[in-house]
């Protein structure tokens, strides 16, 4: 039929102009977990220099004991130990014209800070969790009741299955007693890893490493019991003096290790496992215009490091057990 279309645009189309959402669809975003375990050293900041360095004191080098009455009391000593923390600039940004900012129909600014803000934020998780697996003792999972230590930081072993309520036993327990096996220590255990918050030790697992403990059939009874609302909700809670926290930001941590990509990586830790130096926090700078306007941009930017407080090899201690594969 001749006349006007809607759908030829010089025979109707032209009659109205597409109209635009007011609403800004903005990309998901993994969950940041590490971040908040860290430890905020005081009185650092602008005009420190861009080292940090941290003591440790050792327990008494000679224990002590019952002594008799003409025996002259035994002396002895502690060492101090430093660790040190090196400050570096972080930083990214998004550069954009001045015409752009002029007709845009919505504040340019506005999803450029929220896209600067979470990249921000990813890049913090990622750094406090590559300082993390740094950790020197490893933990792979061999076998549906037991795993293989390795405590040089380097895994050898692959694991062949999944993270499991047995294999947490056995970290709490090599946690508990400084025991962790390996070839570093050798049979003389390290120094006990106290809790993370006196009571708890901490667990930060990724997705297929909480499906391994939410599968276990032990999980149901002991949360059946213990902890019923979180059952219910589908958070994994506190199991075996240990608070799980899932991850699934698999740049942190990754979702599929060992022999077909069956293990999810985790970490496991007690009190204090990172120190963190801030000379300036995390903040949002706006370029300074260039080009009479026509040059413009905004940046996220911070001068701050992190560093593990504790090292096996130096300090027979270590409070992170990383659960990985060759």
């Amino acid at each position: 039929m001749a006349g006007q279309l809607w759908s030829v645009s010089a025979d109707g189309g032209y009659f109205a102009n597409p109209k635009l959402s007011k609403n800004l669809r903005l990309a998901s975003q993994p969950m940041m977990k590490f971040r908040q375990f860290t430890r905020k050293e005081p009185g650092l900041g602008k005009s420190k220099g861009d080292t940090l360095d941290f003591n440790k004191v050792t327990n008494i080098q000679t224990v002590g004991g019952v002594i008799s009455e003409i025996d002259r009391v035994p002396e002895s000593k502690f060492l101090i130990k430093r660790g040190q923390l090196t400050i570096s600039e972080y930083a990214n940004s998004i550069p954009y014209t001045g015409k752009v900012d002029t007709l845009s129909e919505f504040s340019v600014s506005d999803p450029i800070t929220r896209a600067l803000r979470d990249d921000m934020a990813k890049v913090m998780d990622i750094a406090v969790a590559t300082v993390m697996k740094t950790g020197k003792i490893c933990y792979i999972p061999t076998s549906l009741t037991a795993g293989t230590w390795d405590d040089d930081g380097t895994p050898s072993t692959q694991a062949t299955v999944n993270l499991n309520l047995s294999h947490i036993r056995e970290i709490v327990d090599a946690l508990k007693t400084g025991q962790f096996g390996g070839t570093t220590l050798g049979t003389n255990a390290g120094n006990p890893v106290p809790p993370w918050d006196g009571e708890n030790y901490i667990c930060i697992a990724s997705v297929k490493a909480l499906r391994g403990i939410k599968n276990d059939p032990d999980y149901e009874e002991v949360k059946k019991y213990a902890d019923p609302e979180s059952l219910l909700s589908g958070e994994v809670g506190r199991i075996e003096g240990v608070r799980f926290i899932e991850c699934n930001h698999t740049s942190s941590l990754s979702n599929g290790v060992g022999a077909s990509s069956v293990l999810g990586e985790a970490i496991v830790f007690g009190a204090e496992p990172v120190i963190e130096g801030v000379a300036i926090p995390e903040e949002i700078r706006r370029k300074l215009a260039m080009d009479y306007g026509r040059d413009m941009g905004i940046a996220w930017y911070a001068l701050l490091g992190f560093a593990k407080t504790w090292d096996l090899t130096g300090d027979s201690e270590d409070h992170i057990v990383r659960v990985t594969s060759s």
